[in-house]
């Protein structure tokens, strides 16, 4: 790829376009970048700064993001994760003409700061490492970092290696008392759950509605999933995947009815998870963040342990002054 390329300002048009870069020949892209998710939100909500770059008019990288307010450009406050996502090919070099040429559009149209939030490298197909590296090479400084947890499927079992050594026995504990584990399609008994849950635990909302939550359904029908723990028929904790790409699964809820507390039903409940995931070549399992600035969520965290997670960082990056901002494009 020419380190000279087009960028273009992202309209709707471009939606499948973009789309099918992420899915078909993105290294670091997922779900969470896709304008089929980030469509979801309600139009006029966020001033959208979305750019495409291109090369001879074919997607080699694609920029998500919003500006807030005053010329400050975040990744897309609707998304989990942002940052640059760019082709399965890309180098090093090519990787850092899209960094400056995002940098010198945003400047050149006013912007003041641009940050990034990076997902966790295991979504990453194969690992990357360059769009950090460019980041704190080309001055953006590590605005946060924080704390999730993932479960690595490719090796059978190896979660309960890592989690809890009781695991193994309250699975088998667990079936034998009948508790059963389900994929379900009707989100109401779920979001009823969660609703209860995170009332009970935190005084909230989940993060999305019910009709949100339902409309992200119809929109991938197969990437994302309801899973429920059954006691005698009835819901005993359930769990929400979002397929994010052909490599990593992510969970968004965890939630459990507290009348069935006295039987643990996490560990089958994962387990089956795993197993399914794990069983279609998926190499990894992400829980999200665990953290808050430097403020460790430990009961999560160490629940998440508990079920064979370990860490791994989301990192956000910031570039605080875009106006005095010295470009590199002379050493490309």
């Amino acid at each position: 790829m020419p380190l000279i390329m087009e960028i273009d300002c992202y309209s709707a048009q471009m939606q499948q376009e973009w789309d099918a870069f992420i899915r078909t020949n993105s290294r670091n892209g997922g779900i969470f970048h896709e304008q089929t998710f980030l469509g979801y939100h309600p139009a006029g909500r966020f001033n959208d700064t979305s750019l495409i770059f291109r090369e001879n008019g074919t997607i080699v990288g694609v920029l998500p993001a919003v500006d807030t307010g005053e010329g400050c450009i975040v990744s897309h406050p609707g998304s989990s994760a942002g940052g640059l996502v760019f082709h399965r090919k890309a180098t090093t070099r090519d990787v850092l003409g899209m960094l400056e040429g995002a940098v010198a559009h945003y400047r050149d149209r006013g912007g003041r700061s641009l940050e990034l939030r990076l997902a966790e490298p295991i979504f990453s197909m194969p690992v990357d490492g360059e769009l950090a590296y460019l980041l704190w090479h080309r001055g953006f400084a590590l605005a946060s970092r924080e704390l999730s947890a993932c479960v690595d499927l490719r090796e059978d079992g190896s979660w309960l290696l890592l989690g809890r050594k009781k695991n193994g026995t309250d699975i088998r504990r667990l079936i034998k008392s009948g508790v059963t584990v389900e994929q379900r399609e009707d989100l109401a008994e779920v979001y009823d759950l969660i609703a209860r849950n995170l009332d009970k635990r935190y005084g909230k909302a989940p993060t999305h509605t019910y009709t949100e939550l339902l409309e992200l359904k119809r929109r991938y029908p197969e990437r994302i999933n309801f899973w429920l723990a059954l006691v005698d028929g009835a819901p005993a904790a359930t769990v929400v995947t979002f397929v994010v790409n052909s490599k990593a699964v992510h969970d968004f809820y965890i939630a459990q009815d507290y009348s069935f507390a006295k039987y643990q039903v996490m560990p089958l409940l994962f387990h089956t998870i795993f197993g399914h995931y794990g069983g279609r070549g998926f190499s990894w399992f992400n829980f999200g963040i665990s953290s808050r600035g430097d403020w460790i969520k430990w009961g999560i965290l160490e629940f998440k342990e508990r079920m064979g997670g370990r860490a791994v960082c989301r990192d956000t990056w910031m570039l605080e002054d875009l106006k005095n901002y010295r470009s590199y494009s002379a050493h490309l």
